[in-house]
């Protein structure tokens, strides 16, 4: 029987090779940042770490692929780490996939003590601050190359309307489900183009999508021309989208069984007449069945098409009340992050109003936006508005956190930026210096992407009337 030991030999060896492909994960990138926050090899956060990385990898097999925990009792040296696995993956893989970025963690980011690793099948990430059950857009950034060629003449339009619908099905994930999605789409030809998009379960559906929308608007600085990318990756610490012209995720396909109908009994012909009356007895109570019950459908139907407006008004005011719970913060907790509002922590003033300095109490740091009470908006006018600006994301805007509506106070919450303003530097004789011509080409680029989110990329078509320096914030 030679040929059936051949056949059997290239069969078992591609199914070792898949195996193995499968094992083995393979680095994409890493995010080792705030430079000044660092550690030694021995010292108590070093040494935590270990027992961090350890542990994650010891939960590694969780059938759901997501795990966080915490050691250490005190800061400075308590750290956070999470991992998640492609929610595709077998808890195998997850497992060979974490032991892998723990591995390696401490030789890819040596003495920072906030880093996020990405691999192929795993995100891996600690930090000395919490990072639990928060939506973090930053850092981030794209991977991408175009080591597959197509002619589909609209590529990138199919690609944006195939990564936003993933992102959709990927954040409107049921209760205690993965928030992960994968989604095709035909191209011309044979070909075709696959999409993937996960967030972490901590976060709700509603940061879910804005992270999500958060990490289409990266594909913008590399993917607007199908040469440079056919294949790219946008890893957010909170989620990450993924499309490419070749199948990266595992596909489950289940094949659906199809039986035949039994046959029908032989028909007894010495009791025709018998046969008919039962046959009789049989069809009209049913048939009188079936009208009730076609009657009693009917009537259903057509109340549940007079409610489908309300119903659907329901849930948009549903939708609207939890993404407006998630981003309100109540009193006590802005006077405490800005110290009653101290004289210390003001960082500027304007016709607006006042902005603080603040620190809430997981340790990050916010800017207050005081509103000056002069304002005749509603509050119902206030939030609204929010809820619409809470929708735009992207790393050249400053991320609006929430709002506070209280004691007749309105206030915006946003990230903190430590380096303040440009007109900070333009009109100061001795930080202009710092501002050499490369430097201020990147803050030209990063203007001019910002508003290019705002006024073609974004879902709300926004145009921003009231550019100048002071409303320029840099960056380190």
């Amino acid at each position: 029987m030679p040929s059936f030991n051949l056949i059997s030999s290239v069969l078992l060896f591609f199914y070792i090779f898949d195996l193995a492909a499968e094992a083995n994960p393979s680095f994409l990138y890493k995010f080792c940042y705030d430079k000044d926050t660092t550690f030694t090899t021995n010292s108590t956060y070093g040494t935590n770490l270990n027992l961090l990385l350890s542990s994650l990898t010891s939960n590694a097999h969780r059938i759901d692929g997501f795990y966080n925990t915490t050691v250490g009792q005190q800061p400075p040296d308590r750290i956070y780490g999470l991992f998640l696995c492609r929610g595709d993956v077998t808890p195998d893989v997850c497992r060979d996939c974490v032991a892998a970025a723990a591995r390696n963690a401490t030789s890819l980011c040596p003495v920072e003590k906030n880093s996020v690793i990405w691999y192929d099948k795993c995100m891996l990430r600690y930090s000395n601050e919490s990072i639990f059950s928060t939506m973090e857009t930053r850092p981030g950034g794209t991977v991408w190359d175009n080591d597959t060629f197509t002619e589909e003449e609209d590529f990138v339009d199919i690609v944006a309307s195939l990564v936003k619908d993933v992102a959709s099905e990927a954040a409107d994930a049921p209760m205690g489900a993965k928030k992960f999605a994968t989604k095709e789409a035909n191209l011309s030809g044979s070909q075709k183009l696959y999409s993937l998009a996960q967030c972490t379960p901590d976060i709700s559906d509603v940061a879910c999508n804005l992270c999500l929308e958060s990490a289409i608007t990266e594909f913008s600085d590399c993917c607007r021309q199908k040469e440079k990318a056919t294949r790219a990756s946008s890893l957010l610490p909170s989620c990450n989208v993924q499309y490419g012209l070749t199948p990266f995720y595992n596909k489950t396909a289940g094949e659906v069984s199809r039986s035949k109908p039994s046959p029908l009994p032989p028909r007894d012909s010495g009791k025709g007449k018998s046969s008919s009356q039962t046959i009789i007895y049989i069809i009209v109570p049913t048939v009188g069945f079936l009208v009730l019950l076609s009657t009693f459908c009917y009537c259903i139907l057509r109340r549940k098409a007079r409610m489908k407006p309300y119903l659907l008004k329901d849930q948009k005011d549903k939708s609207k009340a939890r993404t407006m719970n998630s981003l309100q913060y109540d009193m006590s907790t802005i006077e405490a992050a800005t110290d009653n509002f101290s004289d210390a922590n003001m960082i500027g003033v304007g016709g607006f109003g006042s902005v603080y300095k603040g620190t809430l109490a997981n340790g990050q740091q916010i800017a207050v936006k005081r509103l000056s009470r002069s304002s005749k908006q509603g509050a119902e006018e206030f939030k609204n508005e929010v809820a619409l600006v809470a929708k735009l994301q992207h790393r050249n805007l400053v991320r609006l956190l929430g709002f506070c509506v209280e004691r007749e106070e309105r206030m915006l919450i946003y990230e903190f930026v430590p380096n303040k303003s440009l007109d900070c530097f333009l009109f100061d004789t001795e930080k202009q210096k710092q501002l050499d011509w490369p430097t201020r080409l990147k803050i030209v680029k990063g203007t001019a992407r910002g508003l290019l989110y705002l006024h073609t990329d974004s879902r709300l078509k926004i145009v921003h009337r009231d550019l100048k320096p002071s409303n320029i914030l840099c960056w380190s």
